[in-house]
């Protein structure tokens, strides 16, 4: 079976035809699925992370200044110690 260009005569285009590599038809896949994030996001994802950062040490050194200002009561203590903030690690 030969291939003849004469046989195809009749063959027209029926439309653009989509092409894509693997990576990004995988690519975009990710994307729709929430696993990747694009690069513009995830320096705002850091900025964010860094403002938590930065406000969660002004938060404790304000505790800590607070503590520091307030005396025990003389007298009987609590059995329980108070609560303290600590770091969330996920």
């Amino acid at each position: 079976m030969d291939f003849d260009s004469s046989d195809n005569s009749n063959a027209h285009l029926s439309g653009k035809i989509k092409t894509q590599t693997f990576k990004q038809l995988q690519l975009e896949r990710f994307l729709k699925e929430g696993k990747v994030i694009p690069a513009s996001k995830l320096a705002a994802s850091k900025e964010q992370e860094l403002q938590r950062a930065k406000e969660f040490e002004a938060s404790v050194e304000d505790e800590q200044r607070y503590r520091s200002k307030t005396k025990p009561r003389p007298g009987k203590m609590p059995d329980n110690p108070p609560l303290t903030r600590e770091r969330f690690e996920e």
